[in-house]
């Protein structure tokens, strides 16, 4: 799994493999229909140039969208659309007031509490179970909850690291990281480096009510990341001073055995850089906003390699295998496919492509990294690049969706994608503007489309948001569904037959979810009674939920095969749960 640093954070831990959470079903290693543009579909083909469509620019001009001016960076936007925690037949959700975590069984639909420590908020699935490990804010301590339907064990894990708000866990779920990200710290300090992390083994007493072993240790100032190599012999923290590497194996027990540089310089900007670690924990890529290379650490020996591409680098993906990065320039629409599954790549080894006529800035991969889509947001552009990794030499097609992009997630078995529009006119193709302030605006603000509305110059009522139901494969136009209010959050079924996605606009008191289907691309509306927190998929009971705001607590499971929505209300959920529909 490739663990993202800056603005990206574990993107693939949201979009790669979660437990019911975006993609996935099961807990995580530690992220429309189409048609050709006018006169294009023909695939481009490998090597330095390739034709992937004719058609125009928003604006007719440049490459970057704006007739040759500096285009607003890329807004990483995958990150916002979260879901809350499920483990295949389970939902559980925290309260950091009374204490308790709920428990939701997905097929009988019967709700349970149990007692954790004192203000329990963070939650994190264990892969291979109905598992979880849940974060006590106030008693800087750890609950481990198991159940198999029947009877539910929960073990204490004391002496958790003061102030930890995130948790990362393995990918079989032997062990868990408990840390403090200090951009979720309010007010912190500069001196304040959160360096210290608490190491968890689940696997110590896991079938009794023993406490599970954990070691505390200190890292580099400021973790921004933790993940862990695919073995779970090793740990990663990316920090402002590099990446600390903890060997998790041995007599010793967990042990910071190495911190690996990132830069030549070790004074340069940690807030610029964007990094991503192969899930072998062989190299670390480096991409730094505004730079025109990407650096490939080898986290054994040290060793730094500077891969020159031909203008600053948009964007810098690593597939979920390890075995190649994607990094896309926007000024010139060229693609970089690295190499990574052997030695350290080197400027020769990379693949270079020209994405001619397409503005792109970002990529996102589908699992296993077989295609890449590639699309931009920083201008105003209808346009997405379908890039077959998997083909020798790499071929692409660009197809068409019917408003501006601003964000893309592609299914688990990369056949389709839900494609996020901005509200209204804010970025469409005839207001000559970009869609950078639409892609921020607040998810209730009722101001922020009236402003959309303005833009656009049209008489007719500004949309919310719209999103798109894509074929990958091009064989079918774009179904685009207008949304009543602002989206919230997107989930995706780990089948990639369904998707979730939510809405809301607190002033307007509208509150709702859309079901999304592939490969038919049919939309079926469904209407909440109040504000939608989280949603996601447990996927062992085929339901689709939505955790919402009540003070009494309340949630509403839609079987995904018959589209019958049932909503449980009254068990004390509501009041004050943590938000997870945000990072």
């Amino acid at each position: 799994m490739g663990s993202r640093e800056h603005r990206r954070m574990d993107r693939r831990w949201w979009l790669g493999c979660c437990a019911g959470l975006v993609l996935g079903a099961g807990g995580c290693a530690g992220t429309s229909s189409s048609s050709s543009a006018p006169g294009s579909f023909g695939d481009g083909t490998g090597g330095s140039s390739g034709s992937g469509g004719s058609g125009v620019l928003a604006d007719g001009g440049s490459p970057n969208g704006n007739g040759g001016a500096t285009a607003p960076p890329e807004q990483e936007l995958d990150s916002t659309y979260q879901a809350p925690i499920s483990t295949g037949r389970f939902i559980w959700i925290a309260n950091p007031t009374s204490g308790r975590v709920a428990y939701v069984d997905a097929t009988s639909l019967v709700v349970k509490t149990v007692e954790a420590g004192d203000a329990p908020t963070t939650v994190a699935a264990v892969p291979g179970a109905d598992e979880v490990v849940v974060l006590n804010a106030l008693s800087n301590d750890a609950t481990v909850l198991r159940t198999d339907g029947t009877t539910l064990t929960s073990r204490t894990i004391p002496g958790i690291v003061a102030g930890a708000n995130r948790l990362a866990v393995s990918r079989q779920g032997r062990f868990a990281i408990a840390w403090v990200d200090g951009r979720q710290v309010a007010n912190a300090r500069s001196t304040d480096g959160f360096q210290t992390l608490t190491v968890i083994d689940l696997g110590a007493g896991a079938s009794t009510a023993a406490t599970a072993a954990h070691t505390t240790l200190a890292v580099g100032f400021r973790p921004a990341s933790v993940s862990f190599s695919a073995d779970e012999g090793r740990a990663f923290a990316v920090t402002e001073d590099g990446v600390s590497i903890i060997t998790l194996g041995g007599a010793g027990g967990p042990l910071v055995n190495a911190n690996v540089a990132l830069d030549t310089d070790p004074t340069a900007d940690a807030d610029t850089r964007d990094v991503s670690i192969t899930g072998d924990g062989r190299f670390a890529l480096v991409r730094r906003e505004g730079s025109n290379t990407v650096g490939v650490v080898d986290l054994g020996s040290g060793a730094l390699t500077a891969l020159a591409l031909s203008g600053p680098v948009t964007d810098l993906d690593v597939t979920d295998d390890g075995t190649r990065a994607v990094a896309v320039v926007r000024d010139t629409s060229e693609v970089a496919v690295i190499p990574l599954g052997g030695v350290a790549p080197t400027p020769a080894d990379v693949t270079h492509l020209t994405i001619t006529g397409e503005t792109i800035g970002q990529t996102a991969l589908t699992m296993g990294g077989a295609i890449a889509v590639l699309y931009s947001n920083a201008v105003s552009s209808e346009r997405i690049t379908v890039l077959t990794l998997s083909a020798s030499p790499p071929t692409w097609r660009t197809l068409r969706v019917h408003a501006p992009v601003l964000s893309v997630i592609p299914t688990a078995d990369g056949q389709g994608a839900v494609v996020l529009h901005p509200a209204d006119a804010a970025g469409s193709s005839t207001s000559g503007g970009t869609i950078a302030d639409a892609g921020t605006a607040d998810a209730g603000s009722g101001d922020a489309r009236a402003d959309a509305g303005a833009l656009s110059g049209s008489g007719a009522p500004p949309l919310a948001g719209a999103f798109s139901l894509l074929p990958l494969d091009g064989t079918h136009p774009a179904l685009i569904q207008a949304t009543d209010a602002p989206i919230q959050a997107v989930a995706v079924s780990p089948a990639s037959d369904r998707t979730l996605i939510t809405v809301r606009d607190d002033k307007q008191a509208i509150f709702g979810a859309y079901v999304g289907q592939f490969p038919t691309l049919a939309v079926a509306r469904y209407p909440l009674a109040s504000p939608p927190i989280a949603v996601g998929v447990a996927a062992t009971a085929n339901r689709g939920y939505v955790a919402q705001q009540h003070p009494d607590g309340r949630i509403t499971l839609i079987a995904l095969d018959s589209g019958d929505a049932r909503t449980l209300t009254g068990y004390e959920l509501g009041a004050r749960v943590v938000d997870w529909s945000q990072p």
